[in-house]
């Protein structure tokens, strides 16, 4: 991805990693808030409805805390795909 990329291209980014993330976490039973917030939010980048960064910025932190809160173990697999997820959310300046 393109440090420069619009919206569009990191919200079609963000599914695509979604997708991938939740074929990985359906070996583990106990992933399944993980997995409830990452459809929920696929399903709000798909629609439209709000700016991607807010958005962004929204699933980052309630990724982090369903984690904590259920305390839920990634694989490294799982970890990585996550970290790439995450970074979308990184808007970059400058020239």
């Amino acid at each position: 991805m393109k440090w420069y990329s619009g919206g569009k291209e990191r919200g079609d980014e963000a599914i695509k990693i979604i997708e991938e993330l939740l074929v990985e976490l359906k070996s583990n039973v106990d992933n399944e808030p993980l997995e409830n917030i990452l459809l929920s939010y696929k399903n709000e980048i798909m629609s439209k409805s709000y700016s991607i960064p807010l958005l962004f910025n929204r699933m980052n932190l309630e990724i982090s805390k369903t984690i904590r809160n259920h305390g839920i173990k990634l694989s490294d697999v799982e970890s990585k795909k996550l970290k790439e997820l995450m970074n979308l959310s990184n808007i970059r300046y400058g020239y």
